[in-house]
């Protein structure tokens, strides 16, 4: 049986990745594992400062006492996992798809700390189940998401579940994280892919993180903005067979 890792991105959850899960299992001998960080979705908040060595440092346990023939990690949940596997007992060949992943920092995010002590507060606001404030997350969603109609309830439900605390550190630590991958690489077999339109993402990170894996594939999704699974998921379904079948 086929094992398969699926972890989420920043203010996303498990549940992002539910139909996935279960469209993967139905193709084959396959079973899927979905990974919350503690802070999102359903999973308590743990550590609230230092969040994503913390984050890594889990990561790194739960993948030494597991085995996976596939790991799709997205944005903030890639950079965990490289990360995680950059330390971790060494598992050559390790094949991953990593979607969008944040690497380096986020320089478009960096402004944001002019904000820091507002930023909690107004998160906040927003969680509130009311209709002006889930338009106005569906009009911030759209940094990341390049179409109106792609922006779904998900996306609500999941900003509301998060941790205000944690989801606002882990943005900033996101902005200036500077780990990169050591110069003793971890022998991966990576698949990026990335969209034609990603505003969180640029190209000299990608470049740099190609250069840094010592090479890897890189597939662009025409389109699409950050987060594949919400705005073209039929092509990212078949994306993640052709890695796990091949």
């Amino acid at each position: 049986m086929k094992r398969v890792l699926v972890v989420h991105g920043w203010m996303h959850s498990a549940a992002r990745y539910e139909r996935l899960r279960r469209d993967l299992e139905q193709s084959g001998d396959c079973r899927v594992e979905l990974y919350e960080f503690p802070g999102f979705g359903h999973t308590s908040a743990g550590c609230r400062k230092d969040v994503l060595n913390h984050y890594r440092l889990e990561m790194k346990k739960y993948l030494e006492q597991q085995e996976f023939d596939l790991i799709v990690a997205h944005s903030m949940g890639a950079g965990v996992v490289l990360g995680a596997l950059s330390e971790a007992v060494r598992k050559d060949g390790q094949k991953l798809v990593l979607l969008s992943p944040v690497y380096g920092g986020v320089d478009c995010l960096k402004p944001l700390i002019l904000l820091s002590p507002l930023s909690g507060i107004g998160l906040r606001l927003l969680q509130r189940p009311s209709a002006v404030c889930g338009l106005v997350l569906r009009l911030i969603s759209l940094l990341t998401i390049d179409r109106w109609k792609d922006v779904d309830e998900q996306i609500i439900r999941d900003v509301r579940r998060a941790d205000p605390d944690v989801a606002v550190r882990t943005l900033f630590e996101l902005a200036f994280d500077r780990w990169r991958i050591p110069e003793v690489r971890p022998g991966l077999r990576v698949l990026l892919v990335l969209g034609e339109k990603d505003r969180v993402v640029r190209k000299g990170k990608m470049a740099m993180l190609k250069k840094d894996l010592g090479g890897c594939r890189v597939k662009i999704l025409k389109g699409i903005g950050h987060t594949a699974v919400v705005e073209d998921y039929e092509r990212l379904l078949r994306i993640v067979k052709g890695e796990l079948w091949c």
